[in-house]
């Protein structure tokens, strides 16, 4: 998703209500306080940090799953690459 379509998707915002712990209602109210945002503020950025920490993780999942696919690749290569370069 580049940068533009998340501007323009966090731009759009959707009332809801929700029922938090007592202990994550009150890192959010220091948050706003700390940082001088809203409570909303606080949430969507913290919601935005988890969402990117999960995509980071996922794409790490899927490299570890096609490393034996890019190594294979890798050493299939190295004949063509000596050939290019001799002294590679």
């Amino acid at each position: 998703m580049s940068a533009k379509t998340r501007q323009r998707r966090r731009q759009t915002k959707e009332r809801h209500t929700f029922t938090l712990s007592a202990d994550n209602m009150g890192w959010i109210k220091a948050r706003a306080r700390e940082t001088g945002t809203s409570r909303s503020k606080v949430v969507d950025t913290a919601l935005d940090r988890f969402r990117e920490a999960q995509r980071q993780r996922k794409m790490a999942e899927g490299y570890k799953a096609l490393s034996h696919i890019l190594k294979e690749m890798a050493q299939a290569g190295l004949p063509l690459q000596k050939k290019a370069v001799p002294d590679y």
